[in-house]
């Protein structure tokens, strides 16, 4: 574990004085620089929404609530990350203390936001790290193992999700149609309160999910 840097005011008034110039007015050490910069940003481009659209800075928190409200909508709608409309109300909040908790508006739409965003989820590794692993899987005949590699890989699975399919947990009617795999209650279907499950039409997935599915009927433990 790294060190922790601990920062000791001087003994004498005359120290501390010297010590507490070094760092700063208290106001300015409520966030990181870094985070204070992402503030400003975000504040600024939210300024320039009211300008454009004829609009002042209110001066009642309920009405300034109502236009932080108007301007998620339009984050959202014109295809801004969550993480811009997180950072203007984080900013507005720490040039105006008094208006947290008076924003309740805004921020039950940012949560509606986190709950109804699409995830973007990148693919663990390259697709022919892949195709390697799974050409190895079936030269030494670990054919589920492969077939696990191709699910995860294509069905975009988080590890425990990927560790929990069983093989009766997989439906494919035909290879030419989607295969659809039935997760349960997963670490998003948890905030939902439902079972989740995806669907992979890639075709050298469904082709060996249908092989490993005739070749055996005895298939039933996990993949």
């Amino acid at each position: 574990m790294g060190k922790v840097k601990k920062i000791l005011e001087g003994r004498t008034k005359e120290e501390r004085v010297k010590v507490r110039k070094q760092l700063g007015k208290l106001k300015d050490l409520t966030v990181q620089p870094k985070t204070r910069v992402r503030y400003e940003r975000a504040r600024q481009q939210f300024y320039q929404f009211l300008s454009s659209n004829g609009l002042e800075v209110p001066r009642q928190t309920h009405g300034l609530d109502l236009v932080l409200g108007d301007y998620l909508e339009h984050l959202w709608s014109t295809g801004e990350g969550r993480g811009k409309a997180a950072d203007t109300l984080a900013a507005v909040q720490d040039l105006q203390p008094h208006t947290k908790g008076h924003l309740a508006l805004s921020w039950r739409l940012l949560k509606t936001w986190q709950v109804n965003e699409i995830p973007c989820r990148a693919p663990p590794l390259p697709e022919i790290c892949v195709q390697a692993m799974v050409g190895w899987a079936i030269f030494k005949e670990e054919f589920a193992f492969g077939l696990s590699l191709l699910l995860g890989f294509y069905g975009l699975l988080r590890t425990g999700e990927l560790l929990d399919v069983k093989a009766n947990h997989v439906y494919i009617e035909s290879p030419k149609k989607p295969a659809v795999v039935s997760l349960g209650l997963t670490k998003g279907g948890k905030r939902m309160g439902a079972a989740e499950s995806v669907s992979v039409s890639v075709e050298i997935v469904l082709t060996w999910v249908k092989k490993l599915e005739t070749a055996s009927s005895s298939w039933k433990g996990p993949l």
